[in-house]
C-alpha cells in the first residue's frame, strides 16, 4: 500500500492521517498450551522437593497434556492445572487465571448491619457485634428488638433476610424499624461488608478470651493472640510483651487458626530472651537486666488444626527451645516458603522453593507440630461455647505458677 506524502509546509502545523487497518484473531488453544507446559516447567525447575513427594513428574505432565485439546474456556483450564499441581501433595500451591472473557457486569453484595439474629427468628436480634456499624451509644439496638422493615419496606417472616440485604452495592444508610414489646423504633445504620463482619467476631472471640483469662487467673497470666504472622500481628505481639504480658507472672500464646506470614524468627527471639543480672541504685530495688525476660515466666503455646504455615514454624522453634509448654491438637501441615511467577496473560502459579525441616530432618509439611498435651475441641464444643484448649492451658499455667 502507496503512503500518501506527508505534509510539506511545516510551518502549517498539520499532519496527515494515515488510514491502517488490521485484523487480531488470539488463539487461546495456543496460549492454553503456553501457559500449560511453561507452568509444567517452572515446577520441574524449582519444586522444593527433589523426588516430587514421590510422584513422576515427567510421566504426569504426558497424563494431563491429553486434555489439551478439549479445554475451551478458562474455567477449564483452572481445573486442569490445579489438578495437576495437586497430584504433589503439596501446600501452598494453586494456579489462578482471570480475563476479560470472564468479566461479570451484575454483581451483588450483602450489606452486614452489624447484628446477630436468632436462629429461630431471623429478624430478632440477639446481640450488637462489637465495633461494628451497630455499635454506637446513639443507635439504642437491644436484644430481643425484632426489625419489621427494612428501608421502608416491610419484611416477611418467610422470606430470607438477604432478599432485602443483598445488593448490587452496599447503600451509605440503611433504615431499620424495629418492634420493641410492641413499640415501633427507627434506627439508621451506615452498613459494610460481610468481610468486615467476620473481623469483628474474630475480635470478639480474641476479647472473650482475654476475659476468661483475666477472670480465671486474677490477671496474673497474660494472653496474646496472633491472627497471623505478619508485620501488623508481629507489632501488636511486640506491643502486648511489653506491656500486658510484662506486668504478668505467665503467658498463654494463641495461635489456633493462625494463617502464617514470616515473622517466626522474631516471636521466638522474644520469647527465648530470659534475665542474666541484676542490677540497682542505690538502697534501690534489685531490678533484673535486660529489660524483658519472657523465657524465665510460664508460656503456653496454644496451637489446633488451623495453626498453618508459619504458625507450624512458630510451634517447632518454640518446641525445639524448650520455651514452654504446647497445648491443643497437630497443626495442619501446611508449611512450605513460596514465591510465584506469572505468565503470558496475565495468568499466575505458586511456586514452593524452599521447605521447612526440624533439626533432625523431618519435613514439617509432611509431620506438622504435635503438642505436649492433647486437647481437642469438638463440635458440640463450639456449640456450646466452650473452648477446653484454653481451659486447661490457663490451668496448666497456674500449676506451673504454682510451683
Amino acid at each position: 500500500m502507496a503512503l500518501p506524502e506527508p505534509e510539506k509546509s511545516l510551518s502549517s502545523k498539520k499532519l496527515t492521517a494515515i488510514e491502517t487497518k488490521f485484523d487480531f484473531r488470539r488463539s487461546l488453544k495456543s496460549e492454553f498450551e503456553q501457559i500449560y507446559y511453561e507452568t509444567w516447567a517452572g515446577i520441574e525447575q524449582n519444586f522444593y522437593n527433589e523426588t516430587f513427594h514421590g510422584e513422576d513428574w515427567k510421566d504426569l505432565k504426558t497424563q494431563y497434556a491429553k486434555f489439551l485439546p478439549h479445554i475451551k474456556s478458562r474455567r477449564e483450564l483452572r481445573t486442569l492445572m490445579n489438578d495437576l499441581l495437586g497430584e504433589l501433595n503439596s501446600s501452598h500451591m494453586g494456579f489462578s487465571s482471570f480475563g476479560r472473557d470472564e468479566s461479570t457486569y451484575y454483581g451483588s453484595t450483602s450489606m452486614n448491619l452489624g447484628l446477630m439474629f436468632s436462629n429461630d427468628n431471623p429478624y430478632e436480634i440477639v446481640s450488637v457485634v462489637s465495633e461494628g456499624p451497630a455499635d454506637f451509644p446513639d443507635k439504642d439496638i437491644q436484644a430481643g428488638d425484632i426489625i419489621t422493615a427494612i428501608n421502608g419496606e416491610p419484611v416477611s417472616q418467610s422470606t430470607n433476610r438477604e432478599f432485602y440485604l443483598s445488593k448490587p452495592s452496599i447503600d451509605e444508610e440503611v433504615s431499620l424499624t424495629l418492634n420493641r414489646s410492641g413499640n415501633s423504633i427507627e434506627v439508621k445504620i451506615h452498613p459494610n461488608s460481610t468481610g468486615s463482619l467476620r473481623t469483628n467476631l474474630y475480635d470478639e472471640w480474641i476479647a472473650q478470651n482475654q476475659q476468661v483469662v483475666d477472670s480465671k487467673t486474677d490477671k496474673k497470666v497474660a494472653y496474646i493472640h496472633m491472627k497471623n504472622m505478619g508485620g501488623g500481628s508481629l507489632q501488636d505481639f511486640l506491643i502486648e510483651m511489653t506491656s500486658e504480658a510484662y506486668n504478668r507472672d505467665a503467658l498463654i500464646l494463641d495461635l489456633r487458626y493462625n494463617t502464617g506470614g514470616n515473622v517466626h524468627d522474631e516471636v521466638l527471639k522474644f520469647l527465648s530472651q530470659k534475665p542474666y543480672l541484676q542490677w540497682k541504685f542505690r538502697e534501690g530495688k534489685l531490678t533484673p537486666q535486660g529489660n524483658f525476660g519472657a523465657g524465665a515466666k510460664p508460656t503456653i503455646l496454644l496451637i489446633n488444626e488451623q495453626s498453618l504455615s508459619d504458625a507450624e514454624m512458630t510451634a517447632t522453634g518454640f518446641k525445639e527451645l524448650g520455651l514452654g509448654t504446647i497445648i491443643g491438637t497437630e497443626t495442619y501441615r501446611w508449611i512450605i516458603f513460596t514465591s510465584g511467577a506469572g505468565l503470558v496473560d496475565g495468568s499466575f502459579y505458586r511456586l514452593p522453593s524452599w521447605g521447612t525441616y526440624t533439626l533432625d530432618g523431618q519435613n514439617i509439611e509432611k509431620v506438622g507440630v504435635k503438642p505436649d498435651i492433647y486437647i481437642r475441641t469438638t463440635f458440640e464444643d463450639r456449640v456450646k461455647g466452650r473452648d477446653p484448649q484454653l481451659d486447661r492451658a490457663i490451668e496448666e499455667a497456674l500449676k506451673q505458677l504454682n510451683k
